[in-house]
C-alpha cells in the first residue's frame, strides 16, 4: 500500500489470567510494537478503573461486591492535601502501579527487557471516561465535583508518566493511549460535559504524556464527534474503523488537518468480537482499503492519510474467550503481514 513499514499494536485488555502467557501472545502477535496486557479477568483490581485508583484520597475499593466508589463524608481535605503534596513532589514513582494492579505490566517488563521491540505501548484509562463511570456514594459522577476531577485528572497524569519512565529504561520509542470510551456519549444526555472541558482535560494528559517524550493516543471504541479530538494535542487517534469508516469520513476536513501536523490515525479494523469468525485476512484488508477511500473520495490527500496509519483491533479483547481473543490478535498480524 506504501513505503513505509505498517505498524500493528493492540488496545490493551486480554481475557487471560496468565500474565506471562498473555505477554508471550502480544509479543508473538506484534513484534514491533507490543502493548502490556490488562488482565481484569485475573483480578478485580486489574479492572480499567480499579487499576488507576491506587492513592486517589476517599476511594473505597469493594472486591466482594465488585464496586468502587468514592466515600466523601467527613470531608476530603486531609486527603486532598496529602494527593497534592505528593503530585507537587513532581515524581512520577509517587504515583506507580503496583503488581496487585496490574501484574500484565511487571510480566510485559520482563519480556521486554529481552526482546527489545522498537516501541512499547502502554495504555490507562483516561479522566472522562473513569470520571463519568465511578460515583461517589451518592451515585453522582465525579468528573463533576469540582475538586475530584482535578485529582482524576492529576493522577492519570502522573500515571502515563510512571509507565513512560519504566519503558524508557528498554526503548527510546513509546507510545501511551489514553482510553476512552466514554466519549462515544458525547452529545447525549448522559454527559454533561462541555465540549471545552473535555479538551482541557484531556490536553493535560496529553502534555503530560509528551513531557516524557512519549507519542499520545486516544482510543475511542465507538461512535463520536471525532473533530473533538483533532482539536485536542494528541498524536495517534484510534477508533474502531470495522464499524466506523464512513461515520470517520464526515470528519474528513478535520482529519486531513490533523494528519498534515503530525497526527496519524490506528484503523481498528479487525473486529473485537465473534465477528471475527466471519471475516478474513482478505475481507479485513478490503475493508480497511474502503476506508481508506471514504477519506480519499472526501478529498484527504491519498499519500498523507496511507503513510500515517497503525492497524488495530476494534477495541480490547478482555471480555471475550481466550480463544476468540488470540484469533483477533493473530488476524490484526496477518493484515499487516499481507499489506507489507
Amino acid at each position: 500500500m506504501n513505503g513505509k513499514k505498517v505498524i500493528a499494536t493492540v488496545i490493551g485488555s486480554m481475557p487471560h489470567k496468565d500474565a506471562k502467557r498473555a505477554c508471550e501472545l502480544v509479543f508473538e502477535n506484534f513484534p514491533v510494537a507490543p502493548a502490556w496486557p490488562q488482565l481484569p479477568k485475573r483480578s478485580f483490581y486489574e479492572g480499567m478503573c480499579q487499576q488507576i485508583s491506587e492513592g486517589l484520597p476517599k476511594v473505597v475499593l469493594n472486591e466482594e461486591n465488585n464496586k468502587m466508589y468514592f466515600s466523601l463524608d467527613g470531608g476530603i481535605e486531609k486527603e486532598l492535601e496529602k494527593f497534592y503534596e505528593r503530585y507537587l513532589s513532581d515524581n512520577p514513582e509517587n504515583f506507580a502501579i503496583s503488581q496487585m494492579y496490574s501484574e500484565g505490566f511487571y510480566a510485559f517488563l520482563d519480556i521486554a527487557k529481552k526482546v527489545k521491540p522498537e516501541y512499547l505501548k502502554g495504555q490507562l484509562v483516561g479522566p472522562i471516561s473513569f470520571g463519568l463511570t465511578i460515583t461517589d456514594e451518592n451515585r453522582r459522577a465525579v468528573l463533576y465535583n469540582e475538586q475530584l476531577a482535578d485529582v482524576v485528572i492529576k493522577n492519570c497524569a502522573m500515571k502515563m508518566r510512571w509507565q513512560i519512565k519504566e519503558f524508557l529504561k528498554i526503548s527510546p520509542k513509546v507510545i501511551i493511549f489514553i482510553d476512552e470510551p466514554y466519549l462515544s456519549s458525547y452529545g447525549s444526555a448522559f454527559m454533561a460535559v462541555s465540549r471545552e472541558n473535555i479538551i482541557n482535560y484531556l490536553n493535560e494528559v496529553i502534555d503530560a504524556i509528551k513531557l516524557e517524550g512519549a507519542l499520545s493516543g486516544i482510543h475511542c471504541c465507538g461512535n463520536t464527534d471525532w473533530s473533538l479530538l483533532t482539536d485536542t494535542k494528541v498524536d495517534i487517534i484510534n477508533f474502531d474503523a470495522y464499524e466506523y469508516s464512513e461515520k470517520l469520513a464526515l470528519y474528513s476536513d478535520s482529519i486531513e488537518s490533523f494528519i498534515k501536523r503530525g497526527g496519524k490515525i490506528a484503523w481498528g479494523i479487525v473486529p473485537s468480537s465473534e465477528k471475527i469468525n466471519d471475516e478474513s485476512i482478505e475481507t479485513l484488508t478490503q475493508k480497511l482499503e474502503n476506508g481508506f477511500k471514504f477519506l480519499i473520495d472526501k478529498g484527504v490527500d491519498k499519500k498523507v492519510l496511507t503513510d500515517n496509519f497503525f492497524v488495530t483491533p476494534s477495541c480490547g479483547v478482555g471480555s471475550l474467550t481466550e480463544e476468540i481473543a488470540e484469533k483477533i490478535m493473530t488476524a490484526t498480524h496477518n493484515v499487516v503481514a499481507k499489506m507489507g
